[in-house]
């Protein structure tokens, strides 16, 4: 087992931080040195072996890190870039796979191809403002085990990191990392939000058990997005708002943070209070950040209610931007949320499986022959 892994554990949050890298110096600047008087480290006294003695400290720096992340609630690196405040000194989350670069040649000894010797991840950020390169360069001192020569090279796998912005030039944003993680959620609480960050907390439609009907429906054509054009945004509203069982479908009104919010949602097998905004034909076309206020306020009001899964429907596609931004809210890591997008095909799915706003369900007929490849699509995989 990874001796990260077996001290890094802890069982005070809905998630927990397998750590690569941990700058203990920075952690202290961050959250006090109260926690070298723990009792993790009090104990690691009496520990004759200095390896043991080092994991000690570092658990206690970890576990202060968590809490001070719980407690002051940092925003994610897509928030301030939506919100046009990645300015030096803004302290950041960010989740995601990383590519990187330099380690490896420094453990074995080899002289870097570049003048820095530093070695660093970086990730290009997309749709959020404007497009950068996020940055963040280390030093090798502060790694916590052999294993994260492995974890840190190449493409990695999926890091959370926290970190504060120390500048931008030429579309790099360079920051400087407190600690490089994987996340780690506490399965034997069976979190409905944490079992999820490998889908950066994102579920499906037909994936929620309220609408699961919708497995039944292929996906349409993009053609057939054009009969949602007619369709009022209050009528697939109310069209939902059935199908969960929702009794009470309110009116809009110009303050309002969701169009619906309903506790009769169910995922898992479980109820979740769920909020829900909804996007109507006014703009038929997909839906982009433009579309959603300035800066995407619409997302910021959304989840500022107080809800567990947040859903975003809209009569037509669905920009990856937008899908950016909902990821940017969800991650935030003191305030784990789970989302849904209902694209215009989704929505056709589940007011057809539902029987909803003159849509019938699709003939197993029809269906079937949907769902089998052409004779000219069979023709092609055989040669």
């Amino acid at each position: 087992m990874d001796d990260t892994k077996a001290f890094l554990e802890s069982d005070k949050q809905d998630y927990d931080l397998s750590c690569w890298y941990l700058n203990q110096r920075r952690v202290m600047e961050l959250v006090g040195s109260s926690y070298l008087t723990s009792e993790t480290v009090r104990h690691a006294s009496a520990i004759g072996d200095a390896f043991q003695k080092r994991l000690a400290v570092l658990t206690a720096a970890k576990d202060a890190l968590v809490d001070w992340m719980q407690e002051h609630e940092p925003r994610t690196l897509g928030q301030l870039l939506l919100s046009e405040r990645a300015t030096p000194g803004r302290i950041f989350t960010y989740y995601s796979d990383f590519y990187a670069t330099g380690l490896v040649r420094q453990r074995s000894g080899k002289s870097p191809s570049t003048g820095n010797a530093s070695p660093y991840i970086h990730r290009l950020v997309k749709g959020l403002g404007h497009d950068v390169r996020l940055r963040l360069r280390y030093h090798p001192d502060h790694l916590t085990a052999s294993s994260s020569y492995e974890a840190l090279s190449g493409h990695t796998q999926q890091l959370f990191v926290l970190a504060v912005v120390e500048g931008e030039r030429d579309d790099v944003l360079d920051a400087i990392p407190y600690v490089i993680a994987t996340l780690l959620p506490h399965l034997d609480r069976a979190s409905r939000k944490g079992m999820r960050w490998r889908t950066y907390q994102e579920v499906f439609v037909d994936h929620i058990d309220s609408f699961s009907l919708a497995q039944l429906e292929p996906i349409p054509k993009r053609s057939e997005l054009s009969l949602l054009r007619t369709v009022p945004e209050k009528e697939v509203k109310r069209a939902f708002a059935e199908i969960i069982g929702e009794p009470t479908t309110p009116d809009d009104w110009g303050g309002e943070r969701s169009d619906l919010f309903s506790s009769f949602v169910r995922l898992d097998g479980r109820r979740i209070s769920t909020a829900f905004a909804f996007k109507g034909p006014a703009k038929f076309a997909p839906l982009t950040m433009a579309g959603l206020g300035k800066n995407g306020d619409q997302i910021d009001r959304l989840f500022s209610e107080p809800a567990d899964l947040l859903v975003l429907q809209h009569c037509h596609e669905i920009t990856t931007p937008v899908r950016n931004a909902m990821r940017a809210y969800a991650t935030r890591i003191s305030d784990v949320r789970l989302f849904c997008l209902v694209s215009g095909y989704d929505t056709l799915r589940v007011l057809r499986a539902y029987s909803k706003c003159g849509f019938t369900p699709t003939p197993p007929s029809e269906r079937d022959l949907l769902e089998r490849p052409r004779e000219d699509e069979d023709l092609l995989d055989s040669t």
